[in-house]
């Protein structure tokens, strides 16, 4: 019994410690918009022997979540994140085509660089809208998902298509995603 006591008191003072201080969150938006580009595929992926050549994907360059100006106006970093709510990915031609009119199938996936988190679906879509030169759709990974590659802050993106028409030329793109994101500010 004169264990009970102390005891209980030490339990008490590691929680109170190793809590965190949930009203110091800070909540703020992050709008990401990341420059991709697509090299042109030949022509004769379309018109080969071989079967199934007209499959294309792109590899981005890798992008990191903590170069966004967010973080630093609320003193946070990606490792700090606590919690997020995924909103929306938009693909944007900025040139190099005026629509999407050359595939239909596509697939985006993100991934990490250094294989810190598994290749993760973010959109699927059968037939891109072939007069628009934008795609907007939600995100289909979990926030938790989102939570982990945030907190591992490096990213790219892998893109997926089939070709189904010869593409215009090299297209610049950019691909925007929006988050509502709660952080612990660093002090």
């Amino acid at each position: 019994m004169k264990f009970k006591f102390p005891f209980s008191l030490l339990l008490l003072a590691i929680a109170v410690v190793s809590c965190k201080r949930l009203d110091q969150l800070v909540s703020f938006n992050l709008d990401t918009k990341d420059q991709v580009v697509w090299e042109k595929a030949p022509d004769s992926l379309l018109t080969d022997t071989i079967l199934n050549n007209e499959l294309v994907f792109f590899v981005s360059e890798d992008f990191s979540f903590n170069d966004n100006e967010k973080f630093e106006q609320n003193n946070a970093t990606s490792t700090t994140v606590e919690d997020v709510e995924a909103l929306s990915l938009t693909i944007q031609i900025d040139s190099g085509a005026t629509n999407f009119s050359f595939m239909k199938d596509m697939a985006l996936y993100i991934s990490s660089p250094s294989n810190l988190f598994k290749d993760t679906e973010l959109i699927g879509l059968e037939n891109p809208d072939p007069t628009e030169n934008f795609i907007t759709m939600e995100l289909m990974p979990t926030n938790e998902d989102f939570l982990n590659f945030i907190q591992k802050d490096k990213y790219r993106f892998r893109t997926e298509f089939t070709l189904v028409s010869p593409m215009p030329d090299t297209v610049y793109l950019s691909y925007k995603m929006g988050f509502r994101l709660k952080a612990t500010p660093q002090e």
